[in-house]
């Protein structure tokens, strides 16, 4: 079926803000048409030996001119807007369902695990990662790989002890320590669904596991097989 012009959410989101705006337009034009009786009758009333001051009413309605020109600026601003928010609505719908990869130590595990990236700067004499849950309790421990640059750490979702951790949210606690003593800090990222896309805002917000990060947050996107 044809879609009609009509019918598009794009021209019908435009139009009700431009109509929004136009009520603004219409309430100056009745003050400027007001402006001008009154300016209208001081001259033909003045007193011609004590003519009234034209720079005043020169300065207003140089000011009526700006105020009409920034609403129509504002319209037009306010349409692009709305036209770049609902572009958004249809161009995220393709993320929906596929992997994105984001900075964040914080994954969810539904009984299959998480997959953590970390990058260490310099080579650490001691690395110990830990899984710990939303309470702060360590579900796993192991060492990690000493090593400079991307290193990959996958839990499998089984505690210590050997049984299935509880679907939810852990989080990868990383503590390195270089040849000097010194603390490390690797960054960490994590893989995970894009479940929803919030584009209520300007810009869109992505629900990625249980992150939302904004479009340029997203590292790499892993399309869906």
């Amino acid at each position: 079926m044809p879609i009609s012009s009509l019918d598009s959410p794009f021209v019908t989101a435009a139009n009700s803000v431009v109509a929004s705006s136009e009520r603004s337009g219409t309430k100056l034009a009745a003050d400027f048409d007001d402006f001008l009786t009154l300016l209208t009758t001081q001259l033909q009333n003045q007193d011609p030996l004590d003519p009234l001051d034209s720079s005043e009413f020169t300065q207003q309605l140089v000011a009526f001119t700006g105020v009409e020109q920034q609403i129509q600026a504002n319209q037009n601003l306010e349409v692009l807007a709305e036209l770049t928010r609902l572009n958004n609505v249809g161009s995220t719908a393709n993320y929906l369902g596929n992997e994105a990869f984001i900075e964040s130590p914080t994954g969810d595990h539904s009984n299959d695990g998480i997959t953590w990236q970390y990058f260490n700067e310099d080579s650490a004499q001691a690395l110990t990662l830990r899984v710990v849950d939303d309470s702060g309790a360590t579900v796993y421990q192991q060492s990690g790989a000493e090593l400079v640059g991307t290193q990959t750490f996958a839990w499998d979702g089984f505690t210590a002890g050997g049984t299935l951790a509880p679907p939810g949210n852990y989080t990868l606690e990383i503590e390195a320590i270089d040849a000097d003593g010194d603390t490390l800090n690797p960054r960490i990222g994590v893989q995970e669904t894009i479940t929803s896309v919030d584009n209520s805002g300007f810009e869109p917000i992505f629900t990625v596991g249980p992150n939302q990060v904004t479009q340029s947050e997203i590292l790499r996107l892993i399309l869906a097989n």
